[in-house]
């Protein structure tokens, strides 16, 4: 085989839709939901989902292309490692994700968005995507039970550093449904965590969260694009500030900028890309321009960011996953 025909059958295959669509049919219909640890008939599974056999067979054994089921000669259905994920029981499911198919159809307008400068979301949907999530409340428990699970695998490889770095209050900024703020208490005996977020997004943390943690969590309904609370010797914004172009972003980190107290530090969350040369994570940033209209960002683009909320970037710590720890002070 030629090289061209290598890199032809390469893009192809980057081309290629039907992988991201089996996850997501397998996930939608809870198929790992219905596999027992000892399998099950393909029959059975089909009866089980109300799904036709014949195309519920040929979507399992596509899947095992994927290495999330096996089949045996029996027609037996076991989960991989990977199968397991997509149950919602699993720590680190991602079920809830790969079910959001709003996402997938946002990326049909992709190239209108380079050219017009709106978000392929709000192209596709007809609204940007915190409004349109916002107004059902089935579609924002949804989004945010994903965002959750999502951040206590993101932000674990910088645990230590946090738990090292926070003083001890700490206010976890925009924090969703506590998946951050999980991670700090459940790993420390001293920190206090106040979690805010809009009404309707605080109403939905889950209330063991300050059963486990007696007198060491609160909640406060805020939007930060209003103001931020004030007397907190850390704020931290975990994955919020690439949610925002460049004149939101720094409303926001002004608004902490007047919350902080001389001694205080804000730590941002968030992707640090190179600054030249290849980087896997500029996939995140064309993430956040399709769906949000938001950028990832170089230390440089954040360190100017800070500057021009009139807060100096003291550190960056690169953790072992894909996101570092930007720490601000005044």
């Amino acid at each position: 085989m030629s090289s061209s025909d290598r890199e032809r059958e390469r893009l192809a295959a980057l081309f290629d839709i039907a992988p991201s669509r089996i996850l997501y049919a397998l996930s939608t219909l809870g198929v790992a939901d219905r596999v027992p640890a000892g399998g099950i008939p393909l029959d059975e599974l089909a009866a089980a989902l109300g799904a036709d056999p014949g195309r519920l067979a040929r979507l399992v054994l596509a899947a095992q292309t994927l290495d999330v089921v096996r089949v045996g000669p029996d027609r037996v259905v076991h989960l991989t490692e990977a199968g397991l994920l997509l149950r919602s029981d699993r720590p680190g499911s991602l079920r809830a994700e790969f079910s959001d198919n709003s996402l997938f159809t946002a990326w049909g307008p992709f190239a209108e968005c380079v050219t017009t400068g709106r978000p392929a979301y709000e192209l596709a949907h007809g609204a940007p995507v915190f409004d349109r999530i916002g107004r059902d409340p089935r579609e924002l428990a949804t989004f945010h039970e994903h965002m959750r699970m999502r951040a206590m695998q993101l932000y674990r490889p910088l645990l230590p550093f946090l738990l090292e770095r926070c003083a001890g209050d700490v206010m976890d900024l925009g924090g969703g449904t506590g998946g951050l703020t999980e991670l700090l208490l459940g790993h420390s005996t001293t920190l206090k965590v106040t979690l805010t977020d809009l009404p309707e997004v605080v109403a939905l943390v889950p209330g063991e969260l300050a059963r486990r943690h007696p007198g060491r969590v609160a909640t406060v309904a805020a939007d930060l694009r209003e103001g931020v609370p004030e007397g907190y010797g850390t704020y931290v914004l975990g994955s919020v500030l690439h949610d925002w172009p460049d004149e939101q972003a720094l409303r926001i980190l002004t608004g902490c900028a007047r919350a902080m107290g001389p001694d205080s530090e804000l730590i941002l969350l968030e992707r640090v890309l190179d600054e030249t040369g290849p980087d896997a994570r500029r996939m995140g940033d064309i993430w956040m321009m399709a769906m949000t209209g938001g950028q990832e960002r170089t230390a440089s683009q954040w360190a100017a960011l800070a500057a021009a909320a009139g807060l100096a970037l003291r550190e960056v710590h690169h953790g072992d996953g894909e996101l570092s720890a930007v720490v601000l002070g005044r």
